[in-house]
C-alpha cells in the first residue's frame, strides 16, 4: 500500500491579540496504520491573511517530510499553478541531492489557483542574525542597487530556533529584534508555529522551507519574501535546507521566495553591518546556548562569528560578553559540512589578509578535529534506519 498524506486546510480562529492559520494532516503509512496531528500558524491580529482554502504554506512545510515518508500528498484545498510546478522540480533537486532520504512523489490539489498578481514590496525573515541583518540593512539602505526592496515588515518565528516552550528566551529575542528593526522604520511580525514540533525530519535540510512556509501567508502585505543567504556562492556546499536554487523554487505567482545576499562572505557582511551600530549592538546568532535571547559566547557560531568581526576589523564586538582567547577553541567541534566550510573560508581569510593571523594555529586544529559516532555512521540523520531503530526502541520502552 502506498503511504499518503491528506492536508485538510481548517477555518482560521481568532484570540486576543492574534489569529491562527491551521491545517490538519492524516497520515497513513504503507502498512495501512493511520496517524494525524495539526499544523498551526500563529500570526497578528491586524494582518490580512489569506483565505482558509489556501493551502500553500501548508503544501511547503510538508513536502519534505513527505518525501522522507514515501508519501503521495492529497490536498483538499486551493493552491497556486506556478508553486506546482516549482514544486515538481524542487522535489528533483533534494531526490538528487539524497535519494536515500527523499524519494519523489504525486502532488494533487482539490483546487488550483490561476496565476495572480503579486504585491510590491518585501518581507523579510529576520532572525537577528548576521545573514538576516544583512540583507534587511541592505535593502532598508537602498544598497541592494536594482534589486532593492521596499521592506513591510521582519518576521521573528518562535518554534524554529527557540522552542515553543521558552517564552522567556523568545520575548527577549523579539525585544532585541524589535529594537533593531525600529531603528529602521520596519515593524517586527511576530509568528508562532508548531511545524518543527510535528515533522521528525533533520532541521539543516527543512529550515528553507519551514521559514518559506511562514512567508508565504504574509502575500496580502507583500509580493516577496527575502531570505538571508548562508553560505556564499563561492563556498556553497549541499543538501543544504536553504540554498540559491531551491529557495526560489518555493515561490507562488503572487509570492516570490528570494535568496538574498549569496554575493558575499559572512565577513563582508559584518563589514557592512558595522555601519549600523544599532544590529551590532543586537546581533543574535546563538542557537545553542540556554539563553536564546543572547549570544552564549562559546559555541562554534559564536567563536565563528567574532572571527568574522575580527576579519571585518572589529575587536570585541558589543554582542558579545568577552573576547576570544587560547579557551575558545579548545575542544570546539565541527558537526555539520556548512560550519567547516566557513571555517576553511575564514582560515584562508585570514591567511590573505593577515588579520587575525594570532589565531590560525588554533583555527587549522579546529578544523582538523575530527568526531566519529558510531550510531550516525550507521544510522545517519533522516535516514528510513534511523526511523526504524527509533520505532524498535520506543517499542522496546512499551
Amino acid at each position: 500500500m502506498k503511504a499518503k498524506l491528506e492536508l485538510f486546510p481548517q477555518p482560521r480562529s481568532s484570540y486576543e491579540g492574534g489569529q491562527r492559520r491551521s491545517c490538519l494532516v492524516k497520515h497513513r503509512n504503507e502498512e495501512g496504520v493511520s496517524f494525524e496531528h495539526t499544523v498551526w500558524f500563529d500570526y497578528p491580529s491586524l494582518l490580512v491573511l489569506p483565505e482558509d482554502s489556501d493551502a500553500d504554506a501548508y503544501l511547503i512545510c510538508a513536502l519534505l517530510p513527505a518525501m522522507h515518508l514515501g508519501a503521495d500528498i492529497i490536498i483538499y484545498g486551493a493552491v497556486c499553478q506556478h508553486l506546482l510546478a516549482n514544486l515538481s522540480e524542487w522535489q528533483q533537486v533534494w531526490h538528487a541531492w539524497c535519494p536515500e532520504l527523499y524519494t519523489l512523489v504525486n502532488i494533487t490539489a482539490t483546487e488550483q489557483r490561476l496565476p495572480q498578481m503579486a504585491l510590491t514590496g518585501a518581507i523579510v525573515a529576520f532572525s537577528g542574525g548576521t545573514d538576516a541583518q544583512f540583507t534587511t540593512y541592505r535593502h532598508a539602505t537602498a544598497q541592494a542597487g536594482y534589486a532593492t526592496q521596499q521592506l513591510k515588515g521582519g518576521v521573528l518565528v518562535h518554534g524554529f530556533d527557540i522552542e515553543l516552550s521558552d517564552e522567556s528566551g523568545f520575548a527577549g529575542a523579539a525585544h532585541k529584534a524589535r529594537t533593531t528593526l525600529s531603528d529602521l522604520t520596519i515593524n517586527l511580525i511576530a509568528v508562532k508555529t508548531n511545524i518543527r514540533e510535528c515533522w521528525d525530519i533533520y532541521w539543516p535540510h527543512y529550515y528553507g522551507s519551514a521559514v518559506a512556509s511562514v512567508l508565504s501567508s504574509l502575500k496580502n502585505l507583500a509580493g516577496s519574501g527575502l531570505i538571508g543567504s548562508g553560505p556564499a556562492y563561492n563556498a556553497l556546499f549541499t543538501p543544504c535546507g536553504s540554498h540559491p536554487i531551491t529557495d526560489p523554487l518555493l515561490s507562488s505567482s503572487s509570492f516570490k521566495i528570494v535568496h538574498d545576499g549569496a554575493g558575499f562572505s559572512r565577513s563582508q557582511k559584518i563589514a557592512l553591518l558595522a555601519k549600523w551600530p544599532t544590529g551590532i549592538n543586537n546581533l543574535r546568532v546563538c542557537w545553542t546556548g540556554l539563553q536564546r535571547d543572547r549570544n552564549c559566547g562559546r559555541c562554534e557560531k559564536c567563536i565563528r562569528t567574532q572571527l568574522n568581526f575580527l576579519l571585518a576589523g572589529i575587536e570585541n564586538p558589543p554582542c558579545f560578553s568577552s573576547p576570544l582567547t587560547l579557551a575558545s577553541f579548545k575542544s570546539l567541534v565541527l558537526h555539520s559540512d556548512g560550519a567547516r566550510a566557513e571555517w576553511n573560508l575564514i582560515y584562508q581569510q585570514i591567511k590573505e589578509s593577515g588579520v587575525g593571523v594570532q589565531w590560525l594555529k588554533e583555527i587549522e586544529q579546529v578544523i582538523k578535529r575530527k568526531t566519529f559516532s558510531p550510531i550516525n555512521s550507521l544510522l545517519p540523520k533522516g535516514s528510513r534506519r534511523r526511523d526504524w531503530a527509533k520505532q524498535m526502541i520506543a517499542g522496546y520502552r512499551k
